[in-house]
């Protein structure tokens, strides 16, 4: 997106601080909100894209209040007040370039200026960490050549966003943690004492739920602050294309295809409209052996 329109967005969106908490596969629940509206038969609901929903242990909660009759929003309400939740801070930054010798060094589609949404951890998270893993510095597993919060939060993960406001579309270009990643690794935690019992008492719940807790906050932003109403997410390989990663540097798959999926989006050719005649697209859709491809979130 163009410098002008992301200033607008940070001047307009960009807090002290936003609250959001999750539990495993609360997506669902926030997404079936939005689209049974002030209420659905679950009749409608099973014929919907997001039919496979239902049969997750959080959803049928909610089913179970609503019985034979209407899912409505209280239903999915009730449910989520049920569930332990993680508490997480929600922050606004910015990430690009208008070089265009540094759109595949910046890991971008097509040059211009990202939203990013970074997913920071909660007090009672640092608290623990602080306890546990003594003299450890502000983003002591962060990557600072990254998108992180590099002042009061720790970042557990982050999503980069490319917005089009005339064509109402946005595209999620990644989602990535470096956090979870280098907690794992010995060579980096070496020097902590307790980062066993951090690693498996205080950070595994939110390593199994990071990806999904980021893409839920980062649709409901799309959706609901930015009001957009088309969202595409990069496949594996068109998004590697554009974005120039070759051999190790290649993002998990998972995260370009199983993520999605669990999500609802659906695999198309259909180009988003702000990507539509750019060389390095012609490029992919000539030398990818099914063309460029990205997924796409139901309208």
């Amino acid at each position: 997106m163009e410098k002008y329109e992301l200033d607008e967005i940070l001047a307009s969106l960009r807090g002290e601080r936003t609250l959001f908490r999750y539990t495993r596969d609360a997506y669902a629940l926030q997404l079936l909100r939005d689209y049974i509206g002030q209420g659905m038969s679950i009749a409608q609901v099973r014929q919907s894209p997001f039919a496979n929903w239902l049969n997750k242990p959080i959803v049928k909660q909610a089913l179970a209040y609503a019985g034979k009759g209407e899912l409505k929003p209280q239903h999915l309400e009730w449910a989520t007040w049920e569930q332990p939740m993680l508490n997480f801070v929600l922050t606004l930054d910015q990430w690009g370039d208008e070089r265009n010798s540094q759109r595949k060094w910046k890991q971008m589609s097509r040059t211009g200026y990202h939203l990013v949404m970074q997913l920071n951890f909660a007090n009672d998270h640092q608290e623990r960490f602080q306890q546990l893993v003594k003299g450890a510095d502000h983003g002591e597993f962060s990557y600072w050549g990254h998108p992180i919060n590099k002042s009061k939060h720790e970042t557990l993960a982050w999503a980069r966003i490319d917005v089009d406001f005339a064509s109402n579309q946005a595209l999620i270009e990644e989602l990535q943690s470096d956090w979870v990643r280098q907690v794992k690794r010995d060579w980096q935690t070496w020097r902590f004492d307790n980062i066993n019992t951090y690693r498996e008492e205080v950070l595994k719940p939110y390593a199994q739920v990071w990806d999904e807790a980021l893409m839920a906050a980062t649709i409901q932003l799309i959706r609901h602050d930015l009001g957009i109403k088309e969202i595409f997410y990069n496949s594996f390989d068109t998004g590697n294309f554009l974005k120039g990663i070759r051999g190790d540097s290649k993002p998990p798959r998972s995260m370009y295809t199983t993520l999605p999926e669990k999500f609802a989006f659906t695999l198309t050719d259909e180009v988003p409209r702000f990507l539509e005649g750019l060389r390095e697209v012609n490029k992919a859709q000539r030398k990818l052996s099914q063309g460029a491809r990205w997924f796409k979130f139901p309208n």
